[in-house]
């Protein structure tokens, strides 16, 4: 076996040298105990800071092709971020079918047995990337997160995941000719007022606003 420091340097010049090195089989020239330990360290603040290597077009086309990366590069364009990726796998691993999830929920929550169905619903909705992860609940994510063997901030942030790489979109107000300003000013006090005359939506029960009630619900 090696020290830490020899697979280290190993480690490091088959990253520059674009090798695609795997963390755990240079850990596995370690023995268990301490020693693996620090080089997992060692290795965990050195990729904090490496360079990335000069792939050529066929390492890169590998990288991309991987499940967990391609995962990755679908959750930047997805409103629900890395949630249909990450949240069902992360249930089969802990072992429980959305049932269980709601069921464990609605006990959490004390909202009584009643509520399970509609909670089921909510959970296939979310893993299939159909909520606004904006509008759930921290204390459902806490929760869930709970539930699923990860910090609710953990599951926060695969939500929002990827929103910091779109283009923001095209807003600002779009000012009208001035010769048609009556026409549509009189179409929006009429927008307006059918508005006001509309019934206002039903009010949001505790599970609702846990789902998407908003982040402070």
């Amino acid at each position: 076996m090696s020290t830490p420091d020899q697979v280290l340097s190993d480690f490091i010049d088959a990253w520059n040298a674009g090798q695609r090195p795997r963390t755990l089989e240079y850990r596995r020239r370690v023995p268990d105990g301490p020693d693996r330990e620090q080089l997992a360290d060692q290795i965990t603040a050195w990729l904090e800071l490496a360079p990335t290597p000069d792939y050529d077009a066929g390492a890169r086309s590998a990288i991309r092709a991987e499940p967990a990366v391609a995962a990755v590069l679908a959750g930047a364009d997805a409103d629900a971020g890395l949630w249909p990726a990450t949240v069902p796998r992360l249930r089969a691993r802990a072992g429980l079918s959305i049932r269980d999830v709601a069921a464990r929920l609605v006990e959490r929550f004390s909202l009584g047995e009643a509520a399970v169905e509609r909670t089921a619903d909510y959970l296939q909705r979310l893993e299939r990337g159909e909520l606004e992860p904006s509008r759930v609940s921290r204390r459902l994510l806490d929760a869930l997160g709970g539930l699923l063997g990860v910090p609710g901030s953990a599951l926060a942030d695969a939500g929002s995941f990827g929103r910091g790489f779109r283009p923001a979109a095209a807003g600002g107000t779009i000012f009208r000719a001035a010769p048609h300003a009556e026409r549509w000013v009189a179409q929006d006090i009429e927008a307006l007022s059918q508005a006001a005359m509309s019934p206002a939506p039903p009010e949001l029960d505790e599970l609702d606003r846990l789902f998407i009630g908003g982040p402070d619900a």
